[in-house]
């Protein structure tokens, strides 16, 4: 974990670099109007997860890095509740591209990660 005086910060932070990352790929690729578009939504998209942050409820507990045990709890459950739902749409992914004859690999490949970082978590945590 990070240790820093402002750790509310550090998540929205890093969600303006890597969202600037995204800002500039988009730039390359599809111009600068679509780059100003992604900046655009990165700044508010950061600006609204430190506010969320900032409030006394346990979304704010979770954005703003103060859980309890109990809020941790539920954010472990959401994440992985996140995790299963993108296996289960790039499975669906990869029917529906072999389906109509299109390219799967995209799919598979979240397929591959998804399922070998799900093994390597067993592993990991079978100890813990």
């Amino acid at each position: 974990m990070i240790a820093t005086k402002y750790p509310r910060l550090v998540a929205p932070a890093a969600a303006v670099v890597l969202g600037s990352a995204i800002a500039i790929g988009a730039g390359v690729g599809a111009g600068w109007g679509a780059a100003l578009g992604v900046e655009l939504f990165t700044v508010v998209g950061a600006a609204g997860y430190f506010v969320l942050g900032g409030r006394d409820s346990d979304v704010g507990a979770l954005f703003g890095a103060r859980p309890d045990e109990r809020q941790a709890s539920i954010g472990m459950r959401a994440t992985a509740l996140a995790g299963s739902v993108l296996i289960l749409v790039a499975i669906g992914g990869v029917v529906i591209t072999m389906a109509t004859g299109k390219p799967d690999w995209p799919f598979l490949l979240f397929c591959v990660v998804g399922g070998g970082t799900y093994l390597a978590g067993l592993f990991i945590y079978r100890s813990r």
